[in-house]
């Protein structure tokens, strides 16, 4: 918008200049007039006609002034429209904004699916694979071949993007408010990380791909998805495409 307006500006100011130099090679050339007329022997009028005086330089200046005020007056209106059509452009910009904040709030509570393939474990209690005992599946497993690319469940804010021995890579990203319960996903035992703590990240962007990494038998990836800090079955909120 700022490029716009100073070409615009720009523009004016070339008019302006273009009209000042036209206004000052007539008044040269009326005073270069005045002057030969002056050089030359007086001519008799023609009978029945009234003798024509040159302009004086009062009125030549009179009639410079003249038009240098309705040059002034045309880059005023110029530069006013240049102004209102900033000022919609603007209004139009806010409400394109505003626009696409309520088609975000309209689709807060539909996440994307994470990875390719299905679920080969959801949330509950189960005997953990390589722990032998029984727990809590804070998660549900999704997918199975090592490289296929994860993508962000929901819009939000990386958190976390790191390793740990029993999460192996992971990412956390936190997606603010949703129906008055902070919501945040986990996305674990990648075998790369794509994104970096404090990106912002939008539904569908990869941000990883699947591995085995940590704690896992196998190549698959572990969604867990957290409301307030409390673990939550994340297919309440996944949709299938």
């Amino acid at each position: 918008m700022a490029d716009g307006q100073a070409g615009r500006l720009a523009r004016l100011a070339m008019s302006v200049v273009a009209l000042s130099t036209l206004l000052v090679v007539s008044n040269s050339v009326e005073l270069s007039h005045q002057a030969h007329a002056a050089d030359l022997p007086a001519r008799q009028p023609l009978i029945g006609t009234a003798r024509t005086d040159p302009p004086s330089t009062r009125q030549l200046a009179e009639q410079r002034a003249a038009s240098l005020h309705q040059a002034a007056r045309l880059v005023q209106t110029a530069a006013q429209q240049s102004r209102l059509q900033d000022h919609r452009s603007g209004e139009t910009e806010q409400a394109n904004a505003i626009q696409a904040e309520v088609d975000r709030l309209n689709n807060l509570t539909e996440f994307a699916w994470p990875t390719n393939g299905g679920v080969s474990s959801g949330f509950g209690m189960r005997k953990h694979p390589i722990l032998g005992y029984v727990r809590l599946h804070n998660g549900a497993d999704i997918g199975g071949a090592c490289g296929n690319p994860i993508y962000a469940a929901q819009s939000g804010t990386v958190t976390k993007a790191g390793y740990s021995s029993s999460s192996g890579n992971n990412i956390r990203i936190d997606h603010s408010t949703i129906n008055g319960k902070r919501v945040e996903t986990a996305y674990l035992h990648m075998s790369k990380l794509a994104v970096r703590n404090g990106q912002r990240v939008n539904k569908g962007d990869i941000i990883g791909y699947v591995g085995t990494t940590g704690l896992s038998t196998a190549c698959h990836l572990h969604l867990a998805l957290y409301e307030d800090g409390s673990g939550s079955d994340p297919l309440d909120y996944l949709q299938r495409s």
